[in-house]
């Protein structure tokens, strides 16, 4: 068997504890700065997280001194440092565990809109509250005095004092355990009653009842840590409890995690909405550069003469269509350019065709031509 298994008591509360920080700033960003609705479920996850570090904090100091470690291996200072802090992890378990799991009923009771499942969730919080203090203050005055109960391991036969026997705190534990399962449960149940009857789309549904569902993963470690409630009677306390402390731990770091995670749907739709529109911007400009061609470095030019004559000037005269023709831009496909005096031309898609025509007389005037007719020469009008 494994003397030292304090390894785990020293390396699991910073990874729990980093994931809870990570998803406790961001609800804080996504309350504060995305939907602007800061409210008293988030406050309550703030001072959560602030205990949750000092359990974490707590933890691995006591397993610096020897928390997971036989008593006998371990000089009579480190037991009672262990020991210490060992006290502390418990109250601080206590006090972050009642606020996640009332953060968690408080941040559902602000999507709610019937009263019969908002009496339902401060029902949870209020039996979430009594049984956690109830175990806190158990657990904070079951030796008097209240430092005996870690100075007793130094076995000083000059320490004197008295602590509860073992079986009052493992019924405390045992109770709240149930208590904060069964109220785990409850939470993730209670958003399908609250989300399935809105007028909203299947699979809209299903995803918001598992996001709002989520903080009740907690209560898998509640449900572990039962049968290792029994060790608290064990005479070899910290290496016989480590694993309380360790589920104790996972318990109150999934919790705070689950539910923060479920606040963070409006982040994860504005992050989605970003990557839509520059995949979108992406797609588009990839769009339009193929089917562009890049504009060439010759203009062709190409003579129409046209058979006309103008009506307006002598015979002899010949008009002549320069067209420059650009490849590269838009045109819309099938367009015609047509100009009076010359041959309609097709054009092809994409391109810009510019047409002049220049009027060129080929012979002399005629005798008769006069280039100021009168009035009544003219049709009546002056032209």
């Amino acid at each position: 068997m494994t003397v030292n298994r304090n390894a785990a008591v020293k390396a699991l509360p910073p990874a729990f504890l980093g994931l809870s920080l990570v998803t406790v700033l961001l609800r804080c960003y996504v309350r504060i700065r995305v939907t602007k609705a800061f409210g008293w479920d988030d406050g309550l996850m703030i001072i959560a997280l602030l205990f949750y570090a000092m359990f974490c904090a707590c933890m691995i100091t006591g397993g610096v001194y020897g928390t997971g470690i036989h008593f006998d291996r371990l000089t009579a200072d480190h037991r009672v440092k262990a020991m210490m802090f060992w006290w502390l992890c418990e109250i601080a378990y206590c006090l972050s565990s009642i606020l996640c799991k009332c953060s968690i009923c408080i941040f559902l009771a602000r999507i709610t809109v019937k009263r019969p499942h908002l009496a339902f969730l401060y029902l949870i919080m209020t039996l979430t509250v009594v049984m956690g203090l109830v175990l806190m203050f158990g657990l904070l005055f079951q030796c008097r005095p209240v430092s005996y109960f870690w100075t007793r391991v130094a076995f000083d036969p000059t320490i004197h004092g008295t602590c509860v026997i073992t079986d009052v705190v493992e019924a405390l534990t045992y109770a709240y355990s149930a208590v904060a399962a069964a109220c785990d449960l409850a939470v993730g149940i209670v958003p399908f009653f609250i989300i399935w009857g809105l007028n909203m789309p299947f699979r809209r549904k299903v995803a918001a009842v598992a996001i709002c569902s989520i903080g009740c993963i907690a209560c898998s470690a509640v449900i572990i840590r039962f049968p290792f409630v029994r060790t608290f009677a064990d005479l070899d306390f910290l290496y016989k409890t480590y694993e309380i402390a360790i589920w104790s731990n996972v318990e109150v770091g999934l919790g705070i995690f689950a539910g923060s995670l479920a606040t963070l749907h409006p982040l994860l739709r504005r992050i989605r909405s970003s990557w839509a529109q520059g995949r979108l911007k992406r797609l588009t400009s990839r769009d339009t550069s193929e089917q562009v061609p890049p504009v060439p470095d010759f203009i062709s030019v190409s003579d129409y003469p046209s058979p006309s004559v103008s009506v307006f000037r002598p015979g002899n005269v010949m008009n002549i269509t320069t067209t420059v023709q650009r490849d590269g831009l838009g045109i819309g496909e099938g367009s015609q350019l047509s100009t009076r005096g010359s041959c309609d031309t097709d054009m092809r898609a994409n391109d810009i065709l510019v047409q002049q025509t220049f009027h060129i007389d080929t012979g002399r005037p005629s005798r008769d031509w006069d280039p100021w007719p009168s009035l009544s020469e003219a049709g009546g009008e002056e032209v």
